[in-house]
């Protein structure tokens, strides 16, 4: 089952956030994967715009993606993403963990009835 944490509103100190759309912050995994690499994604974030996941490899940014969602009750969900930021996270000297920005490319998902949207609206639900 997924656990919703909050959802971040912006506010005076959050103005300079680049982001349209309020971030959810997910306390358990939506299980996640990329389709053509067949790669197990951590998603930690998630908005109408793009999504922050955690894998054990580095994305290149500018590469396009597409990724297969599945919530706690199996339902999936497939969209495409640009990398838009790389970085590792982990401390000097431990096993890397990559955090990845992904901008979904697809404006219809982005949409509050669409892909994105709905997927948003079963995580409140669960």
């Amino acid at each position: 089952m997924i656990e919703f944490a909050r959802s971040r509103t912006m506010t005076a100190a959050a103005t300079d956030d680049r982001r349209r759309s309020p971030r959810i912050e997910l306390l358990s995994q939506i299980h996640g994967h990329t389709v053509s690499l067949d790669l197990p994604v951590r998603v930690v974030q998630i908005s109408l715009g793009g999504m922050a996941i955690e894998t054990t490899v580095p994305f290149p940014v500018g590469a396009v993606h597409a990724f297969r969602l599945t919530l706690g009750d199996d339902s999936t969900t497939e969209l495409t993403g640009r990398v838009m930021h790389c970085r590792n996270a982990a401390p000097a000297g431990a096993t890397p963990i990559f955090t990845t920005g992904v901008q979904f490319v697809d404006n219809e998902a982005e949409e509050p009835s669409g892909a994105v949207g709905d997927l948003i609206n079963r995580v409140h639900k669960a």
